[in-house]
């Protein structure tokens, strides 16, 4: 009897699982079959756009305002805004009146077009458009666009990228007093970071690797018109470019280059733009009037000249700076040909507007603090930092094309 009693026990549980599961699938079955109809209410809730659509500007718009009503998010506006293809050189001034058309290419990729500029409120002719898009907006520090976050409070950790102008060693231990300023200021960790080269920390900048970046000018405009950065600091005095010679070679000019050998310490910067355009004012052309030599790394420029590969060098004052004493009581500073804006701090718009508005206020009394202020200038001549104004960032402007064909933006 036990036994049929366990029988019929075991019987009854069968027949209910077996019920449960047919109820699981029956039900299974239901669920699978609204799986379509949810998915066409999904996307009747963000349609596709279609190529060709045109948007107008209304007051209180931005530019990521107008993307969003492609992507359904205001903090997507990247990924329809492209440097070249735009029309827009400053994502962060739109013009009530203004037109946008959503183009969209074969590859599958979309982008927003200026169609029209908005005349009626476009500047006069007479300002420069830089002057105007440095104008602060009401509710953000100037440049940074309206989409931004703005967080409550500082990150708990910041990356600052610095531009490899001169030695790493020499480059972590020149900055390592800002690094413990913006950590006390900030109660947070700063690492300070570098890549090989200019245009390696250039791409890192563009792709938003860095929270902050102190950058040579030329780049930092780009980044700046390319890439949405926002300027908020640059160091003062001006950098003096240079050129070198030997004091036992006789080299009184650039005439008297003529023939011989040149090495630039850092071909992509800023310095080297302006050292080819004064070179081409006295008619000396690179490879026609004289030879151009890539510095030797395991040397450096000076070490060049003294050892007769060069007659020449052009840098700055801060990479003549770096020269060993010994090597520098025989190099003369032959002509200063020009006075370039110094480098500019980048803050990367997700930073947020406050964000961004306090650390401009941290970059800009920095030099004043006794302690690792005062360290930071001993080591790097840097006597202010002061507002990236409009007026010196325009200033680059005149060296924009070459500067993205050298970072490899255009060809």
């Amino acid at each position: 009897m036990v036994l049929n009693r366990r029988t019929t026990v075991r019987g009854g549980i069968r027949r209910a699982c077996a019920l449960d599961l047919a109820a699981l699938a029956v039900t299974s079955i239901a669920v699978l079959g609204m799986v379509p109809a949810l998915a066409q209410s999904l996307a009747a809730a963000t349609p596709e756009v279609a190529a060709g659509t045109v948007f107008d500007v209304k007051a209180g718009d931005s530019f990521g305002k107008i993307a969003a009503r492609v992507t359904g998010n205001v903090a997507q506006w990247r990924t329809l805004y492209h440097p070249q293809k735009s029309g827009l050189s400053n994502p962060n001034l739109v013009l009530v009146g203004s037109q946008f058309e959503l183009v969209k290419e074969p590859d599958g990729s979309s982008y927003l077009r200026l169609r029209s500029a908005g005349a009626a409120r476009a500047p006069a002719p007479a300002v420069a458009a830089a002057q105007v898009a440095a104008k602060p907006a009401p509710a953000a520090p100037a440049g940074v666009p309206a989409s931004a976050p703005t967080p409550a409070s500082m990150p708990a950790s910041l990356t600052l990228g610095v531009l490899p102008n001169i030695p790493v060693p020499a480059l972590m231990a020149q900055n390592e007093p800002l690094k413990v300023y913006l950590e006390k200021s900030n109660g947070n960790k700063v690492a300070i970071v570098t890549a090989p080269n200019f245009r390696a920390f250039f791409e890192s900048t563009m792709k938003g690797e860095y929270d902050l970046a102190v950058i040579a000018a030329n780049l930092g405009r780009v980044a700046q018109l390319d890439g949405g950065m926002v300027p908020i600091a640059i160091y003062e005095p001006r950098i003096r470019a240079l050129l070198i010679g030997a004091k036992d070679q006789g080299i009184k000019s650039a005439k008297d280059l003529k023939g011989k050998a040149m090495v630039f310490q850092n071909p992509q910067s800023l310095v080297a733009l302006y050292a080819r355009q004064w070179l081409q004012k006295q008619d000396l052309q690179p490879e026609r009037d004289f030879e151009v030599k890539a510095v030797r790394t395991d040397v450096g420029a000076g070490r060049m000249i003294l050892a007769g590969e060069a007659a020449g060098a052009i840098m700055s004052n801060g990479e003549f700076r770096q020269i060993p004493a010994a090597d520098a009581e025989r190099l003369v500073i032959v002509e200063q040909f020009a006075e370039i804006p110094n480098f500019v701090v980048l803050a990367h718009p997700r930073l947020g507007a406050g964000v961004i508005q306090s650390l401009r206020g941290q970059f800009h009394g920095f030099v004043a603090n006794p302690v690792e202020g005062a360290a930071f200038s001993k080591a790097t001549g840097v006597v202010r930092i002061v507002d990236a104004d409009a007026k010196q960032m325009a200033e680059l402007d005149a060296f924009l094309d070459q500067t993205r064909r050298a970072m490899g933006l255009i060809k």
